[in-house]
């Protein structure tokens, strides 16, 4: 098991064992957020729907070193209770009820709190958008706000082995490279997928095991 994986794991089996947890992202998507944090140079990192804070904790790891602000956006009252018990108070983290209007370089959507005008004008050149889980709608969202703005938008999802809930990454403004990569990994993950949908098998979050 690499780096990434041992912080994953830890920061999943702790918050596993907390209030809310059946809501919480999984370690398979965790180390996923952290290999994409690592390809790029970020400023300002927006997580859209804290919750009780699993991957938050994991983003404050991930800044505590980096010239980097993360904003964590929640407004559901029992959420933003239990986020303050369960995340470290640090500079490098923030937490809101509505982001500032900047213009993000990275996004982390886990949630349904989206500021009005993020796609649409709050996106950095290039920028990731991070999606834990399936958030099927949300993601058409993002990708139609960037088409209508003439950026552009490449998609692919991962999803473990057992073929469980995974994680979605779309890229604003792609390079032709990144389409076609984003392409080969939709290809692999539909192949992957074959064998399960044949036995009658759900696939993503309906997929026992998903946690």
């Amino acid at each position: 098991m690499d780096q990434m994986a041992e912080v994953a794991q830890a920061i999943h089996a702790r918050f596993q064992a907390l209030p809310g947890s059946d809501q919480i992202s999984t370690a398979f998507a965790l180390v996923g957020l952290q290999r994409w944090l690592a390809r790029r140079h970020l400023n300002f990192v927006l997580e859209v729907g804290g919750g009780i804070g699993c991957a938050s904790e994991m983003l404050r790891q991930w800044a505590e070193h980096r010239p980097c602000l993360v904003v964590t956006v929640e407004n559901d009252a029992w959420c933003l209770d239990q986020w303050r018990q369960n995340v470290r108070s640090s500079l490098e983290v923030q937490l809101a009820v509505t982001p500032p209007p900047w213009v993000w370089d990275f996004v982390v959507l886990d949630g349904p709190q989206v500021p009005p005008g993020l796609w649409e004008r709050g996106l950095a050149p290039r920028a990731v958008v991070f999606v834990e889980g399936g958030r099927r709608d949300q993601r058409r969202e993002v990708r139609e706000a960037l088409e209508q703005a003439d950026r552009g938008a490449c998609e692919a999802s991962w999803r473990p082995p057992n073929r469980s809930k995974g994680f979605s990454v779309i890229l604003a403004d792609p390079r032709w490279s990144e389409r076609l990569w984003f392409a080969a990994v939709r290809l692999r993950e539909w192949g992957r997928d074959l064998p399960a949908r044949w036995r009658g098998r759900p696939i993503g979050k309906k997929a026992c095991g998903s946690g």
